[in-house]
Parts: structure tokens; C-alpha cells; sequence
């Protein structure tokens, strides 16, 4: 199996519009209606009326506000839906395609096959602009939880300030959620182009805040990625 970096040619990047007058706060739940595992600092997820990706952060004490969003490559995966039906998580279905490999032995078109991401604006103005998020004193990562029965590898995302998803700019981790429990991941263990290495090519720079954080799921050659699970947490990690 190759995974290569995703030099991003997107189809549907939707971007959930702040929606800050009646918010209704989400309480996360497993499948027998009880709450599920959470951590300190969590933010929670609420309800964004009337946006494509119905889901925001809410108030927290992070200075954390943003909608969410879903991205998808152009090509192979049109069936990753996301299922709005199940309360208080956000969650996706469908299949992230195996990168195909040209007969020629050219190179493989992760360009077009990159994979999904789902995420969070952090900052974002109630026009829809993305704003750099100053982390506070004492944040040194984030971490999230997952629920489902099909839960492929992650890539853990963020995009510090000045930085370019589609040029390769953006920092990740590489990790392996366990359904039900929350996955952490400090800012010094998430590094530029994560895949290519254990410290990938460059250290994560937060001196100037933060964009976004997201989980994607990355195509590769020679394997698919059935997709079945919800995000049921977010939050920030401190020291």
C-alpha cells in the first residue's frame, strides 16, 4: 500500500455558515441513548441550522468558534455521505476508493483521489470568514473521539496561519481511533506532510494561531476505505 500526499482538486467543499442565535448544544450519545466517553476541554458540538453541514462548535472557554465542514476529492468518493439522521454526532458513510494505478507506471493521480476530510473551522466570523485562532496559554494539542463499526486510519489535521492545504502546508498525525475512545494528539507530535516520515517534513508553527482542525481520511493504492463511524467529541489538550 502507497499513500502519497493529497495535492487537493475538490469537488464539494461545504463550510457551515456560524450560526449564533438559537443553538442547541448536542449532548453526545452512544447507541443505548446514554453519554458517551469525554475528556476535559471538551467544546461542544451544536446544531447549525439552516447550514449544509448542520454542526458548529459551541460555546467554550477556548475562544474556539467555527462551523463545520466536509471536503471530498474529485474522484472516488462520491458515496461518502454525511447522515444527518442520529442526534448529538456528526457521521459519514460510504467508501474512500483505492488510488488506481496507471499501467504506464506513471504516477498515481492523488490529486484526484486524495480521500475526505471533515472538520472544523476554529475562528470563523458569522460572514463566513476563516480567522487565525490564537491558542491560549496552556493548549498543546487536541483530541476527539469516534463511534462506529467501520473506522479506517486518520489523518489529524490543522492548518496553521500563512499555511496552504493545497500546496502541502498543512501540519497531521497519523493515528488509529478505537471506537469509543478519545484519540489525543499534541501540537509538537503533528508535523508537515506527516506521511512522509516518522517527523514528516517540517515541525506544526501554532506562534501564529490556528485555521482548522479536521479528520481526514487519505486514499491509497492497493486498499479502500469503508467508512462507517461518528465523531462524538472534540476538544483541546492541556498542559
Amino acid at each position: 500500500m502507497i499513500i502519497r500526499p493529497p495535492v487537493r482538486n475538490v469537488t464539494r467543499f461545504v463550510i457551515g455558515s456560524l450560526v449564533v442565535p438559537g443553538l442547541m448544544a448536542l449532548t453526545a450519545c452512544d447507541s443505548s441513548g446514554t453519554p458517551g466517553p469525554s475528556a476535559s476541554g471538551e467544546i461542544p458540538i451544536v446544531a447549525a441550522a439552516g447550514a449544509e453541514v448542520p454542526y458548529q462548535l459551541g460555546a467554550n472557554s477556548y475562544g474556539v468558534a467555527g462551523g463545520a465542514f466536509l471536503a471530498r476529492a474529485n474522484m472516488g468518493s462520491s458515496t461518502v455521505v454525511l447522515d444527518t439522521l442520529p442526534a448529538g454526532k456528526i457521521c459519514l458513510r460510504g467508501t474512500v476508493e483505492m488510488v488506481p494505478v496507471p499501467a504506464d507506471g506513471s504516477h498515481p493521480p492523488y490529486s484526484d483521489y486524495w480521500g475526505i476530510e471533515l472538520g472544523f473551522n476554529l475562528n470563523q466570523g458569522a460572514d463566513g470568514t476563516k480567522n487565525p485562532w490564537t491558542v491560549p496559554a496552556g493548549v498543546a494539542g487536541f483530541w476527539f473521539t469516534v463511534e462506529g463499526p467501520m473506522i479506517p486510519p486518520i489523518r489529524f489535521k490543522t492548518t496553521p496561519t500563512g499555511r496552504d492545504p493545497a500546496l502541502e502546508q498543512d501540519s497531521c498525525a497519523l493515528v488509529n481511533p478505537v471506537s469509543g475512545d478519545s484519540t489525543q494528539i499534541a501540537f509538537t507530535d503533528m508535523y508537515v506532510q506527516c506521511w512522509d516520515g516518522p517527523q514528516g517534513t517540517g515541525t506544526t508553527d501554532t506562534s501564529n494561531g490556528l485555521l482548522d482542525m479536521g479528520l481526514q481520511v487519505a486514499a491509497a493504492t492497493g486498499v479502500e476505505y469503508p467508512i462507517d463511524f461518528c465523531v462524538t467529541h472534540v476538544g483541546v489538550v492541556s498542559n
